[in-house]
């Protein structure tokens, strides 16, 4: 048997390929009638009775067509192959959601009759009628579950298996003049099969690049699409609503919500990965406030923030449903492409007063109450002008502050090994219980020096680089406590600078040289991105290192444009005789990139993640 297949192979590759290609079309076409817009997700969707009643024909018509054609004309393996193409036909109608009870009972009793056709000659063997019914289950267990089989590859095409096998294995000894041998069965069950395979995995292709394409669209069309259209009707409802409130003097409350750190993620993620979040948080907070079953009304005011007004509800009355939208924003993370990104936000809120005049009134107790959130150190409720609910960070204190690391890499005879670490400041929020980005980083020189000792101490990592601000970097005192540090007995055996944000050149070149007489090397972190070479060109001759962040690329720009971005980069770097490190690097296909340019140091989440000295080893 093996060897007959063997010796077949090449003509059931051929007839393999065939039948790909006529289904592929054939599911294009299927798909394309079905909705009005070709969409591969559409799998459920409710065609009008005209479409509907038209593809069920065309499947079952080209479906019973082939089969009687094939019996009626075609012998040995070509019968095989149209029958294969036949099954496949009406099977795959039954796959599709949108049918009425009787378009799917047309679809089964299609099924059933090209079951009888074939199995003419031992329709009545005890064999045959249990494949039959287990052929039947089947065929209707996927169809019940086609949303889990049409989404799963491996699993329709186990499915695919037991279908063809059922079918083929209880095939009369001889089918139309074909013996059916076991060479022959399994030419059957292996067509079946991998055309099914190919289909659907050419299928899935697509469903996941439309899913992709959708999903960019919305994220890059949400401030277009759902704000800027209905601001000034929103603003017009609001202080209807006021007026209103102030006629009937009923109470009314207004507030304000603001993301902290916001610009911080679209700098580090992109535009798409903040829209991500802003419709996460609208989203968290219409659920909750829906679940309350709450009277409220939402308006955009910025890009991360936003306004809830409660008509008929003062704020003692609506606080507790504040309190949750609070708390539920900081428990959520937000699902960007692989990543997990979490938000604090600052509140605050006021009430409406008689008199109050119109709704600036209160967008100003609003904003000042939002202020003072921001400025108390973030992630707190502030009702006009008290702070309700949060922790006063405007003093900063060391136990709240760790450096987190992760390793920057050199490749070695083609193995990864730890040349330095990046040490990443993060702050202890207890009532998230999780480390947080701070709200800002820039600490006082003796807390630095206190947190890179403690680095030290717990892992005996003796060479790391550190991030600085402009304002720190430009802090005169800072490079000289860092200096002494360095210079000191106690100090790391390597300390770079990491730096962003560059000042004019005259102020690099001076802090530059306290730096580099201590041993202090510069590195300018996130050229091509954040840094341009018009920035960048006039300090290049006061640094040592340049950091290239393919993450901040990523959304923006093909493969070929940021490996030729690269390359410039790594290219001005040995021109310079700077360090150059390729930041961002992902996954296998990164590491080749960078071996062709001839990059030998990385860093990226396909080593290691930021996490807490007491992860690693000594």
């Amino acid at each position: 048997m093996i060897a007959q297949f063997i010796s077949n192979l090449p003509a059931i590759i051929v007839r393999l390929i065939t039948l790909c290609f006529f289904s592929i079309g054939f599911i294009q076409y299927y798909q394309r009638v079905w909705s009005d817009v070709f969409e591969p997700t559409d799998i459920n969707h409710p065609a009008s009775t005209g479409r509907r009643v038209y593809l069920n024909l065309l499947s079952l018509v080209l479906g019973l067509g082939v089969n009687i054609l094939a019996l009626g004309w075609f012998t040995g393996e070509s019968l095989l192959t149209y029958n294969n193409l036949a099954l496949y036909a009406l099977t795959l109608a039954l796959m599709y959601g949108g049918f009425n009870t009787a378009e799917v009972a047309l679809q089964f009793a299609a099924v059933l009759t090209m079951w009888i056709t074939v199995h003419w000659a031992n329709l009545t063997a005890l064999p045959t009628l249990i494949s039959f019914v287990l052929f039947i289950i089947t065929v209707v267990f996927m169809h019940q579950f086609r949303d889990f089989f049409m989404s799963r590859w491996q699993w329709y095409v186990s499915g695919a298996i037991v279908v063809s096998g059922l079918f083929w294995l209880a095939a009369p000894s001889v089918l139309h003049g074909q013996p059916m041998t076991g060479a022959v069965r399994f030419q059957g069950m292996l067509l079946y099969t991998l055309m099914g395979a190919f289909v659907i995995g050419y299928w899935l292709r697509q469903y996941n690049e439309d899913k992709r394409r959708r999903e960019l669209e919305r994220l890059a069309d949400y401030e277009r699409g759902t704000q800027n259209d209905t601001y000034a009707d929103t603003q017009h409802e609001l202080a209807e609503l006021i007026k209103s409130a102030l006629i009937t003097k009923q109470p009314l409350t207004f507030v304000e919500i603001d993301l902290d750190n916001f610009r911080q993620i679209n700098d580090r993620f992109g535009h798409l990965a903040g829209n991500a979040v802003l419709i996460g948080v609208t989203d968290t907070v219409r659920t909750l406030l829906d679940r309350k079953q709450v009277d409220y009304r939402m308006a955009m005011t910025t890009g991360e923030e936003f306004t809830l007004v409660f008509p008929n509800k003062s704020a003692e009355d609506i606080l507790p449903e504040i309190k949750g939208v609070w708390q539920a924003i900081r428990k959520s993370e937000y699902k960007f492409e692989a990543r997990s990104l979490a938000v604090t936000a600052s509140i605050g809120m006021t009430d409406l007063l008689p008199e109050d005049n119109d709704l600036n009134e209160l967008y100003k107790r609003a904003d000042s109450s939002l202020s003072r959130s921001k400025r108390n150190g973030r992630d707190m409720i502030t009702l006009n002008g008290k702070t309700i609910v949060g922790t006063d960070h405007s003093q900063k204190r060391l136990g709240d502050y760790a450096y987190f690391v992760q390793g920057i890499y050199e490749m070695r005879d083609g193995k990864p090994v730890i040349k330095s670490h990046e040490l990443l400041l993060r702050t202890y929020d207890k009532m998230q219980d999780r480390w947080i980005l701070p709200d800002s980083f820039e600490l006082p020189a003796w807390m630095q020096i206190a947190l890179l000792k403690s680095v030290m101490d717990r892992t005996g990592i003796r060479t790391f680089n550190i991030n600085l601000t402009a304002a720190q970097f430009e802090d005169v005192e800072l490079a000289e406590a860092l200096s002494q540090f360095v210079e000191s007995a106690d100090g790391p055996d390597q300390l770079n600078v990491e730096i962003t944000d560059l000042t004019d050149s005259q102020t690099t070149r001076r802090i530059c040289a306290v730096y580099r007489d201590s041993g202090i090397k510069i590195m300018i972190d996130d050229v091509g991105s954040d840094n341009s070479f018009e920035v960048v060109r006039d300090a290049l001759p006061y640094v040592n290192n340049v950091k290239f962040a393919m993450q901040n690329l990523r959304k923006q720009t093909t493969a070929a444009e940021l490996k030729e971005r690269a390359q410039f980069w790594y290219q001005t770097a040995v021109e310079n005789h700077l360090t150059f490190v390729l930041e961002g690097v992902e996954n296998d296909s990164d590491i080749q990139m960078a071996k062709e340019l001839g990059i030998k140091q990385f860093q990226g989440y396909h080593f290691d993640k930021p996490h807490l000295p007491e992860a690693m080893e000594a």
